[in-house]
């Protein structure tokens, strides 16, 4: 059985349940990883997790129990917020001009206008549904999970 270090013990309760994901999006979520929209997050959280090694090694006594290993993984994306932030970073601007290209046909040409109003209004659900994709992904890579924290060992 895998020992948790006791301070992921206390870290644990700082992790927000509103990244859980709920019943219906869960159901959202599962769809999505069905048709594959999910899988390109799996080589992010790889490069992640390798890169949070020692992270694992304080939270991390053994590597045994995948469900522990799900969880502390899941912890430190919530702990981190961003997980590959050249990627994020630019499906957030795919995001913005999109919402400008509809703006413009509709006659709004103030493309400063819409970046901005599209981040005080999406910006941070657009961090928390990214943060949710990847809690879900991570369930999805026992496998790759325990390969990476081998790795990490």
């Amino acid at each position: 059985m895998v020992q948790i270090s006791t301070s992921y013990r206390k870290a644990q309760s700082i992790v927000d349940p509103e990244f859980l994901p709920q019943a219906h999006e869960r159901q959202l979520l599962e769809q999505l990883w069905h048709s594959g929209r999910l899988q390109r997050h799996l080589d992010a959280l790889e490069r992640f997790y390798r890169e949070k090694r020692e992270e694992f090694k304080q939270l991390l006594d053994t590597t045994s129990d995948n469900d522990e290993l799900v969880e502390i993984a899941q912890y430190l994306v919530v702990q981190s917020g961003i997980v590959d932030r050249l990627a994020e970073t630019l499906d957030q601007i795919k995001e913005i001009e999109s919402e400008i290209w509809i703006q413009g046909e509709l006659g709004n040409h103030d493309r400063n206008k819409i970046a901005e109003e599209w981040t005080l209004r999406h910006a941070r659900s657009w961090r928390e549904w990214r943060i949710k994709e990847y809690l879900y992904a991570v369930e999805q890579m026992e496998d790759r999970l325990t390969a990476c924290l081998q790795q990490a060992s």
